[in-house]
């Protein structure tokens, strides 16, 4: 069984997938070759390769760059979304996918709920206040509990964070067309549209793909919507959002806003978004947290173990359906732009 890893060009970063623990279990699995590809160098060491590791930054895996994968079975990506690179041509080969979806997703899920808090408690005025001051004053502070969360999207990291979000006790409302009646019962959450969810919540959080029909989808339109004082999440992609619409609104006093990404990262220093006492920027950080690389790894090498003991179920496994609703990567550009 040959394994080829391709690496990141940060050797920090890809020793934090790839730990002593991880190698250790990966070379029990077969023959073991590390290296740094560019597209052209990935595609010739393909020959002769059962199973392909690779993160962050692999090219689209498309007839040209499979020319000579003549062994090439399982693809394992350390990643997240795996729109970037799977296509129909991996498919056709019979080529199954692996990725670290549903662990990132957890993470995100995870991350979002801090983000709520911190803007709910007003915690980074009382930081910086106290920093300065010494002591804050008392300030007016929400929590979750029994508050209405709207939920856009419904992926794995909304999935998580409906769960979540349970023991909160709140009434939790998700807008996609992929929520079902029957999901009701696993989730407590109700469906309900985008006028609705944006109209009656008390915390929208924001978690769809970025596509061609997502692009710039949320607007003044729906940020005029919003009850006074009600907060707005971003962990999905900067672009789904009109940026200067959001930031007019919270100028106006209307809504708050917790911000993870933006449309051009890093974000601009004259972006509108900078200088509004009710947006917090956060620099792409809601997840995955970096001590849970080890284990997306892990979860890889252990559905790789099922997969040779010929188990037919691999837990970490994305279909080219699942794929093609799945984010496409940050530095991805509208459709539109790309042809600009």
């Amino acid at each position: 069984m040959n394994i080829l890893v391709s690496c990141m060009a940060s050797e920090e970063t890809n020793r934090t997938f790839f730990t002593d623990r991880v190698k250790e279990e990966l070379e029990n699995c077969g023959t073991v070759r590390y290296g740094v590809f560019s597209p052209q160098e990935l595609k010739e060491n393909l020959r002769g390769v059962d199973v392909l590791f690779a993160g962050w930054g692999i090219p689209k895996l498309d007839e040209a760059m499979l020319e000579h994968a003549d062994r090439l079975k399982l693809v394992c990506y350390t990643g997240g979304s795996v729109a970037g690179f799977m296509t129909e041509a991996l498919v056709q080969r019979g080529v199954r996918v692996l990725c670290g979806n549903k662990l990132f997703a957890n993470s995100v899920a995870e991350g979002t709920i801090g983000y709520i808090l911190l803007a709910q408690r007003r915690l980074v005025k009382l930081v910086n206040e106290t920093a300065a001051n010494g002591w804050a004053p008392m300030y007016y502070s929400d929590g979750i509990r029994f508050k209405t969360i709207g939920l856009i999207g419904f992926g794995m990291v909304v999935k998580y964070l409906a769960k979540m979000l349970q023991a909160f006790e709140c009434r939790v409302k998700i807008c996609s067309d992929f929520y079902r009646p029957e999901d009701e019962a696993e989730y407590h959450a109700q469906k309900c549209d985008m006028d609705e969810l944006f109209s009656t919540c008390d915390i929208v959080s924001l978690h769809e793909s970025l596509r061609d029909e997502t692009y710039h989808m949320i607007d003044r339109h729906y940020f005029s919507m919003m009850k006074q004082d009600a907060l707005f999440v971003n962990t999905a992609r900067g672009p789904i959002i009109v940026e200067d619409d959001l930031a007019e609104a919270a100028r106006a006093g209307k809504i708050r806003a917790v911000l993870d990404v933006y449309e051009k990262e890093p974000l601009p220093m004259d972006s509108s978004l900078r200088g509004c006492e009710n947006i917090i920027l956060i620099p792409h950080r809601a997840g995955p947290t970096i001590d849970i690389r080890e284990y997306v790894t892990l979860a890889l090498i252990h559905d790789l173990e099922r997969w040779l003991a010929g188990e037919p179920e691999l837990e970490n496994e994305i279909s080219l359906e699942y794929a093609r609703h799945m984010t496409l990567s940050p530095g991805a550009l509208h459709a539109s732009d790309k042809k600009a």
